[in-house]
């Protein structure tokens, strides 16, 4: 076993001279080919390249992949979402000779989609099929559920990144990731902010990126200090090439989300250099714990915690660490923050778990 070497960037690129390498990273250094792993990777990849609208990227290593896409969706079907997603991404890419008529045709002979007992795996697996030249039957139901779910604000005012991952591809999926002008929804725009306000107080990077593109796509604002935050942290990147048997649990995820998040900002994204070795990605930053924080203090106040922000907020305050304090105090100005602590501080429900 090698010791890790740590390869920083050491200038300041083009956009054209990071996505070669970039895609050779994903495509040759990470994982092995048929690691279902590198199919979930591969299919975020491009598909947030085709997000943003990448022109005139070399896609040759893909090539021999492409000749074989037929075949492995037939021999797992299991992951049609994701060969579907990374064939209809690379064509949008301007890829030629793409079977997606054929990928469509079998997706729905076989009847792949009725596996899907989520809603927003529905979707994505309609938009899909329709990007991929099929016709799929509209499904006024789904669409009202999927509104619905989005919709109920005071279910995001509590940490459940299931609900909050599935309430921004709710507006990916509406808006074809960018593709489609969507109409202003206060409703959803105020779950996206709850949503938000969680992410931020778990200083969690990938979802408060997630949720600021999906403000966008939606025609809202986000809020200003989220996107400093989003902007200073997305160039805090580290590329190694770690050594034979490393864990790839890393940071990609995040590294492309928050990187799409600046480009839809109107920023260029992806400007750190990518070593020609590198395989691991890790965003340097330090991670606080204010949400914890909160939540504790909170459980040990029991039934003497209160809803209103006013009363509770000189009770709270000196019992929070500083970098805490720091956190919550960015976010306690925001429109709606008194609505979201009245639902988080779940008080006068220990007994009956009442809703208001």
């Amino acid at each position: 076993m090698s010791n890790v070497v740590t390869l920083r960037r050491v200038h300041v690129p083009t956009a054209e001279s990071v996505f070669p390498d970039l895609v050779d990273l994903f495509v040759r250094r990470r994982r092995q080919r048929h690691d279902p792993f590198w199919l979930k990777e591969n299919a975020e990849l491009v598909q947030i390249l085709a997000a943003n609208r990448i022109s005139n990227l070399d896609l040759s290593v893909f090539e021999p992949i492409v000749s074989g896409l037929m075949a492995e969706l037939r021999f797992f079907p299991q992951y049609y979402r994701l060969y579907l997603s990374l064939a209809v991404d690379l064509s949008a890419l301007g890829m030629p000779n793409l079977p997606l008529e054929e990928m469509a045709s079998f997706v729905q002979h076989e009847e792949l989609t009725e596996v899907e007992l989520s809603d927003p795996h529905r979707a994505e697996s309609r938009l899909l099929l329709r990007r991929a030249g099929s016709h799929v039957a509209a499904d006024p139901d789904l669409d009202q559920r999927l509104m619905q779910f989005a919709g109920q604000s005071r279910n995001f005012c509590l940490p459940n990144r299931r609900a909050a991952y599935d309430l921004t591809h709710v507006v990916f999926h509406a808006s074809d990731y960018g593709r489609k002008v969507l109409l202003k929804d206060a409703a959803i725009e105020q779950s996206l902010i709850f949503a938000g306000m969680i992410a931020w107080l778990e200083d969690n990077l990938d979802l408060l990126s997630e949720v600021v593109i999906a403000l966008c796509l939606l025609g809202a604002t986000p809020p200003e200090r989220w996107v400093k935050t989003i902007r200073k942290d997305v160039g805090q990147v580290t590329f190694s090439s770690g050594f034979e048997g490393a864990r790839f649990d890393d940071d990609y995820h995040q590294y492309l989300v928050s990187n799409w998040a600046v480009s839809v900002l109107g920023d260029r994204g992806f400007a750190d250099f990518v070593p020609p070795s590198a395989r691991l990605i890790h965003q340097d930053r330090t991670k606080g714990q204010a949400l914890r924080d909160l939540s504790m203090i909170l459980l040990e106040m029991g039934d003497s915690r209160s809803a209103d922000w006013s009363h509770m907020r000189w009770r709270i305050w000196g019992r929070l660490p500083e970098t805490s304090r720091q956190r919550l105090a960015a976010i306690e100005d925001m429109p709606g923050f008194e609505r979201f602590f009245e639902i988080f501080a779940r008080a006068g429900e220990q007994k009956y778990g009442a809703r208001s």
